[in-house]
């Protein structure tokens, strides 16, 4: 692996300056004196178009896995070819995952991986009969990518400014030195991070992603970056103009001062997956970040990387394994350079998706459903289990919406967001305010983290 010089961290997006002047920029760049002594960092990895999770977690025992694999039909995996594994609480049934899965097996076996089983967006707890009447709430159209990816980033059905994500950020970015580098997405801008009161920074998997044309490295840049600073260096009266100048200001600076700090960075002796893996990329611009955190004064941090793909409405027994594949090795990878850099416990990753889908197939795919599983990942998660309810997986049974195999969600994107939120030490006012549809639920029915 290539060390990340400043020329690769010299770029910086607009998006990170387009809320100019909602930031306290009072304290200094880079932190002075004694490092943080207490660190934690949340990692959101998103699987954009609708990950089919009932392929991921598979039932093996002989009742669930015939009702799974009739209602699977051509997509059902061959039941030799499931992954073992063993819930602490599985109840008596079996269980497994997609055989392109063998890396999340091994975590889950070493109690660093955990399942939350059929979540997905909710207003209330509802039940097959309970949605036979009209007036029952549910999301509003539920099966839309975008209005379903939004409100699982804004973690509230009546929010559509600000993400849950970000009103987290709001609450702990004075505990860093360096404000800006709170909330991180990479590789563009997501609405998890949104906030009303501070700005979150997008970042790609090799850095920051522009301002190239004046980075400090090149000759011929001099001119522009001179004209540039002294643009940046008058005095404007008018008060949105000074502060959109001030920030652009100290956001070279800040590029600058971390663009050292990475290029200083010793290389990871954890090795990337061979073949090329775009999620794995992301993760390690995580982790470059999380390995500087005590230089830039950083004890609370939000990350948000986003992967794609997941819409398999064909081809899906081909497409699916691969992508599949690639999270197993990507999250495993991960895992290991949180080891690396001994922030195992310090760091807590999931996974989110903006629903499951269909079990029935269209003939060479599936259609936009609603529940689904996830997971999550870390030293700290109770691994080694599944955590919810399954489902059943029966056609017309008593968790298919439709009939047509769309399930029922039986946990919210709210609890299953708020053991998280308990561990990342947010406070009980806080959680309300991060997650304001948290009481429509049981608050306390799930907890995975110890």
């Amino acid at each position: 692996m290539s060390k990340l010089n400043r020329r690769d961290f010299f770029k910086l997006g607009a998006g990170t300056i387009a809320s100019a002047g909602l930031m306290n920029w009072s304290q200094p760049l880079i932190a002075a004196g004694a490092p943080p002594t207490d660190y934690k960092a949340i990692v959101n990895i998103f699987f954009l178009g609708g990950n089919d999770g009932f392929n991921m977690v598979i039932p093996r025992s002989d009742f669930e896995y015939n009702e799974y694999s009739a209602s699977r039909q051509n997509l059902a995996v061959a039941r030799g070819d499931i992954l073992p594994i063993s819930p602490i609480t599985a109840g008596g049934a079996q269980f497994g995952f997609h055989p392109a899965f063998s890396e999340m097996q091994q975590l889950f076996s070493d109690g660093k991986l955990g399942v939350m089983a059929n979540v997905g967006n909710l207003i209330q707890p509802v039940t097959k009969g309970s949605l036979e009447n009209p007036a029952t709430p549910r999301p509003r159209q539920l099966f839309s990518h975008n209005d379903q990816q939004d409100q699982w980033r804004y973690g509230d059905p009546d929010t559509t400014k600000t993400g849950w994500g970000g009103r987290l950020m709001d609450y702990k970015v004075m505990d860093n030195t360096n404000a800006l580098l709170t909330a991180m997405s990479i590789g563009g801008r997501s609405k998890w991070l949104v906030s009303d009161q501070n700005l979150d920074i997008s970042i790609g998997s090799n850095g920051f992603d522009r301002y190239n044309y004046v980075r400090p490295d090149r000759n011929w840049t001099q001119d522009r970056r001179t004209a540039f600073r002294s643009l940046l260096d008058t005095s404007y009266s008018n008060p949105f103009t000074k502060e959109f100048s001030d920030t652009q200001k100290r956001t070279m600076e800040l590029i600058e001062q971390v663009g050292d700090l990475t290029n200083n960075l010793a290389d990871f002796t954890t090795q990337l997956p061979q073949d090329r893996n775009r999620l794995a990329e992301s993760l390690r611009m995580v982790g470059r970040m999380i390995a500087i955190r005590e230089q830039l004064g950083m004890t609370r941090q939000v990350f948000y990387v986003a992967m794609g793909g997941f819409d398999t409405h064909d081809d899906q027994n081909t497409r699916q394994p691969a992508l599949l594949g690639q999270i197993s090795q990507a999250m495993k990878y991960f895992y290991d350079l949180t080891v690396e850099l001994g922030v195992e416990n310090s760091v807590t990753s999931f996974t989110s998706s903006e629903f499951g889908r269909t079990l029935t197939s269209n003939g060479d795919g599936t259609d936009h459903a609603w529940g689904n599983h996830q997971l999550m990942m870390g030293g700290m998660v109770r691994g080694g289990d599944i955590y919810g309810t399954m489902p059943s997986l029966e056609i017309g049974g008593p968790d298919d919406y439709r009939n047509d195999g769309r399930i029922i969600p039986t946990t919210s994107v709210e609890q299953f967001s708020k053991p998280v939120l308990d561990w990342f030490d947010a406070e009980p006012a806080q959680i309300s305010t991060i997650l304001p549809n948290l009481n429509a639920f049981n608050a306390n029915a799930i907890n995975y983290m110890l």
